[in-house]
């Protein structure tokens, strides 16, 4: 399933990029795509951002569902940093895959044949569904001790997930710097203290949810 998944979503991922050149006109359209592609990044770095403060934070492994697909990929990491580094492609996007797939199937259905809002709409989604796949890869160069050079001036240029700011991470106790996209959203959501207030909000519906130690 990760196999079919992954060759999906590149597949998706092509057409979508393919619709979207055609259908552009001008460079307004291209300045709207621009615009889109860094939204659905920032999108994107949330949902990493959510998505790993649960895995880190709420039930454990034995947790039906949630445990093995969420809990176990990010929980082992804490102890063994090099343990994402020994992934291989498929282990390391296959999960991510599967999730988007559904997600780009509805965007091919839906996206129109001209420009507008319901268009730049799903053009966001796109770009959204392309970094989510991302995510996991970016993630697991920032653990490798010697990333090849072309990653190392990305991550030095701050354009995806680098290990100095990833790092901060995993600092004991593992509560802040949960976005692993590419990072832009941790800043502003540890300022504002929204995954101690989502952990506040869990307290209250279900004590027994959260880790022990949170």
């Amino acid at each position: 399933m990760e196999i079919a998944s992954i060759g999906f979503v590149f597949a998706a991922l092509t057409w979508l990029g393919f619709r979207i050149a055609v259908t552009m006109d001008g460079a307004i359209d291209l300045l709207w795509i621009g615009f889109a592609a860094l939204t659905g990044y920032l999108i994107s770095d949330f949902i990493s951002g959510f998505v790993h403060w649960a895995g880190d934070t709420v039930g454990d492994e034995s947790t039906p569902v949630f445990g093995p697909n969420f809990v176990k990929p990010f929980r082992p990491p804490h102890v063994d940093p090099m343990d994402i580094a020994r992934h291989d492609f498929v282990e390391t996007n296959g999960n991510n895959c599967i999730v988007v797939a559904p997600v780009l199937l509805s965007i091919i259905v839906t996206m129109p044949d001209t420009t507008g809002a319901w268009f730049y709409g799903a053009v966001i989604a796109t770009f959204v569904t392309l970094f989510v796949f991302c995510t996991n890869q970016f993630h697991k160069w920032a653990h490798m001790p010697s990333a090849p050079g072309w990653i190392r001036t990305l991550q030095r240029t701050g354009l995806i997930l680098s290990p100095e700011h990833h790092a901060v991470h995993h600092a004991s106790p593992h509560d802040r710097h949960y976005c692993i996209t590419v990072g832009w959203m941790n800043p502003v959501l540890d300022r504002l203290g929204f995954f101690r207030a989502l952990e506040s909000v869990v307290a209250r519906i279900s004590p027994r949810a959260l880790r022990p130690d949170t």
